[in-house]
């Protein structure tokens, strides 16, 4: 695989989430994907993430935007950035800024791990927080 066929493949996993897309969620994914989630939730194959999606629909979540900001890509496994948006018919929007480690298998994805920044950015030299950790 190359970087662009990669490229495609997550674009493809983003563009169903934003579309609320179940099957170009799914088309993106082996059957015996592992997607770990920043906050700490795993779904093992599509049937946990066909679950995951139809919950997060019933829940009245939407993704208002998912940007893709950088992207890096060595052999079968890219990094990339990004800028998540979401809300639900309970919450306001929220975003969130993160990255994702993805590997392929069979020109799919077999494995997305997330991580997120959980604070608010800043300049350290301006504004001294004892609780930055």
């Amino acid at each position: 695989m190359n970087s662009y066929r990669t490229r495609k493949i997550i674009q493809t996993y983003v563009d169903g989430w934003k579309e609320n897309n179940i099957n170009k969620i799914l088309k993106a994914l082996t059957n015996s994907c592992v997607i770990v989630e920043s906050h700490g939730p795993t779904y093992h194959g599509t049937d946990d993430v066909k679950d995951w999606v139809n919950s997060w629909k019933k829940d009245g979540y939407k993704v208002n935007r998912w940007d893709i900001i950088s992207f890096l890509y060595s052999k079968n496994t890219t990094v990339f950035e990004w800028v998540f948006e979401f809300s639900s018919d309970k919450t306001e929007k929220r975003t969130i800024e993160g990255i994702t480690i993805a590997k392929f298998k069979d020109k799919k994805i077999v494995y997305l791990r997330e991580y997120r920044t959980t604070k608010s950015l800043y300049d350290w030299k301006r504004i001294k927080k004892l609780d930055a950790f």
